[in-house]
């Protein structure tokens, strides 16, 4: 049965993502993809945003991947949406139906914002993120994992750091995206193992990946009060 999917973020984690989904030789069974970016393409975005071209300056990011999606894969829906989703309850509103939530955005309060909407519709999340020469990559299984809020209780204080005041390895953004898209395909197919209860993290500078076990907190303000299946 097709399925509906939301992508928060179309830059360089969100490009990555979808290239890989649509691309996928087994045939993902999508139906619909949501794509969720505010921004517009910036000549700064090139170099690790690959769906973008310097025709694409100025113009939306969530538009322009909706039409690269829709060249490719007509027979998918692509919704584009241009906004911020500022709160739990516009991504709950655009995740109804969904069958995964993928989030690429690049800001902690958007990351927590869909961990918590992911917890309250049940539907898995996948998280990926990536600064410098660091990335990482997590699956929420509602009810069953662990969540964001079980490790790093909630987004920092004080001004967060992000690619553009910090850089970001190219290359690096690539493959923790296809890592995202990866957990994404295994979910739509109901096959494979997530990386559920654990953190892979990369350090593309020494060019080491790690993978953390993690426990739920049952204290957790996010995914304490739900029931274990």
């Amino acid at each position: 049965m097709p399925k509906k999917i939301l992508l928060i973020g179309a830059g360089g984690l969100g490009s990555s993502v979808i290239m890989a989904l649509i691309a996928n030789p087994k045939g993902a069974p999508l139906g619909e993809i949501v794509i969720v970016d505010p921004d517009q393409t910036e000549l700064s975005n090139l170099h690790r945003q690959i769906i973008y071209t310097m025709d694409d300056i100025g113009l939306s990011k969530a538009e322009r991947t909706a039409k690269y999606v829709s060249l490719q894969r007509p027979d998918l829906k692509i919704t584009p949406i241009v906004k911020r989703l500022q709160s739990v309850e516009e991504i709950t509103a655009q995740a109804q139906d969904a069958a995964l939530i993928i989030d690429g955005s690049d800001n902690f309060i958007t990351r927590f914002d869909a961990n918590d909407a992911s917890l309250q519709l049940g539907i898995p999340l996948v998280h990926g993120a990536a600064i410098g020469f660091r990335g990482q990559l997590m699956t929420v299984i509602p009810g069953v994992s662990a969540c964001l809020r079980c490790i790093f209780y909630g987004p920092p204080a004080g001004q967060e750091a992000n690619c553009r005041s910090e850089g970001v390895l190219g290359p690096l953004v690539g493959e923790v995206g296809w890592l995202m898209a990866i957990e994404a395909i295994k979910i739509l197919f109901e096959e494979g193992t997530p990386i559920s209860n654990q953190l892979l993290t990369i350090d593309a500078n020494r060019q080491r990946r790690r993978t953390t076990p993690l426990k739920r907190r049952y204290e957790c303000s996010g995914c304490g009060n739900i029931n274990l299946n």
